[in-house]
């Protein structure tokens, strides 16, 4: 009786065994990690009116408005604004967005970071320094057990408002916690074309901050 050659079937299980680590090289790829993946923030995502929580905070964004300007204390040092009543006014070239956030903490006390606004353009937005940071989300510490209501203030072209979306997180280092992987809360504002639109044509002359300088 002819015998089949075992050559053949070497060659088959050679090329079946190469087919499978190349099936499972194709699939590591696929699921690595890169640095900026281990390195990277933790984004929570979410709309306006939403309570968005993340791993060590909780924020929801209750309001927008468009101001010309900011009645408030400015930050020392800054030169734009001038005395005006019991505070500062500062001005701005295009307009200022006020975010009305509350804030709560997940665990032990937190501070907010400055703010970033983002565009649909892809530019980045840090939070404006012509307003005090006491009278803004960043001032108080974020407390367990209650919602903390500050506002977070930026300067940007009108033509950039539409689609634009707050990101917060915490400070890092927050009460001795240090992760890899920070969380953050990134919230649409709601403002597609026509909505923005309302907002700068209705645009405040002065918008005012509540409390002290």
């Amino acid at each position: 009786m002819a015998r089949s050659a075992p050559g053949r079937w070497r060659r088959l299980g050679g090329l079946l065994t190469g087919a499978v680590l190349a099936a499972a090289a194709v699939a590591a790829q696929s699921f690595a990690f890169s640095r900026d993946d281990y390195s990277g923030p933790l984004t929570w995502t979410g709309g306006l009116g939403e309570t968005v929580t993340a791993s060590r905070i909780s924020v929801r964004a209750e309001g927008v408005h468009a101001a010309r300007a900011i009645e408030a204390g400015t930050s020392p040092g800054t030169s734009s604004g001038t005395s005006s009543g019991t505070g500062q006014r500062a001005t701005t070239k295009g307009i200022f967005l006020v975010v009305d956030l509350a804030a709560t903490s997940t665990r032990v006390p937190q501070r907010i970071a400055p703010p970033v606004l983002l565009t649909e353009s892809g530019r980045r937005y840090a939070a404006t320094d012509k307003v005090n940071g006491d009278l803004t989300i960043t001032g108080p510490f974020i407390q367990w057990g209650w919602w903390t209501r500050k506002a977070a203030i930026f300067e940007v072209p009108p033509a950039e408002l539409a689609g634009a979306r707050i990101v917060v997180h915490p400070q890092e280092g927050n009460g001795g916690l240090i992760e890899p992987s920070a969380p953050e809360v990134e919230i649409d504002l709601g403002l597609d074309e026509a909505a923005a639109a309302r907002l700068v044509s209705t645009a405040k002359d002065v918008h005012t901050l509540a409390g002290k300088p």
